[in-house]
């Protein structure tokens, strides 16, 4: 009986371990080491704190992103009364807007700059395909007006990859080029058949060469 009673006593005290470990992790490991709070408990002790402040150390290695806001939503709206919205939502044009089909032929290990020239405000919208195989692309702008303004070499980046095919749309953050470098990584030539429209006054290729 003796026996029994201690094996009973031994099972009872590890299960208790064992539930006590499970509910250490649920309450307070996880919180703290992982974010997961399905209790509530870490995050009204403060554990759900430790992981978010490690997340600015992380978004430090990210590039840093320039956005803006949409408008907000009213909280009143008078429908004999609307709201004016301006740019870069509407912007009214003195011109027409533009639109052209560029065919682009690249030898393997060939690179080349394609851009539009465009005004602070402007808008354009692109899609682009590559025939056979995928491309490196680098879409990006840099100023020309009002250039003392900005760091010497100064661009900013809208997208990189490697991909066969891209569409979109900007509305130019400065005036100046606005475009796509193309690098063939391909070991044979490729087509890239480009599509613009929008306002800008130029639409040029900048520099042919071998990598």
């Amino acid at each position: 009986m003796g026996d029994k009673n201690e094996n009973k006593l031994s099972f009872s005290g590890i299960m208790g371990v064992l539930l006590l470990a499970i509910i250490i992790v649920v309450m307070f490991i996880l919180p703290a080491e992982y974010g997961v709070d399905p209790t509530g408990v870490g995050n009204k002790l403060g554990l759900i704190k430790l992981t978010d402040k490690e997340a600015p150390s992380e978004q430090n290695t990210v590039v840093r992103v320039i956005s803006g806001d949409y408008p907000a939503i009213p909280e009143e709206f008078d429908s004999w009364e609307p709201d004016v919205i301006g740019a870069p939502f509407s912007t009214t044009q003195l011109n027409s807007f533009s639109s052209d089909q560029i065919i682009i032929n690249l030898d393997s290990g060939e690179q080349l700059e394609y851009k539009a020239l465009m005004q602070q405000g402007d808008v354009l919208v692109y899609s682009w395909s590559v025939n056979k195989g995928v491309v490196y692309t680098d879409f990006h702008a840099d100023p020309k007006q009002d250039v003392q303004l900005y760091p010497d070499d100064y661009f900013i980046r809208y997208r990189e990859s490697e991909t066969s095919s891209s569409a979109g749309s900007i509305v130019a953050p400065f005036g100046g080029n606005h475009g796509w470098y193309w690098l063939n990584i391909e070991e044979h030539p490729i087509e890239i058949t480009l599509n613009v429209s929008g306002f800008y006054s130029e639409l040029i290729e900048l520099g042919r060469s071998f990598q």
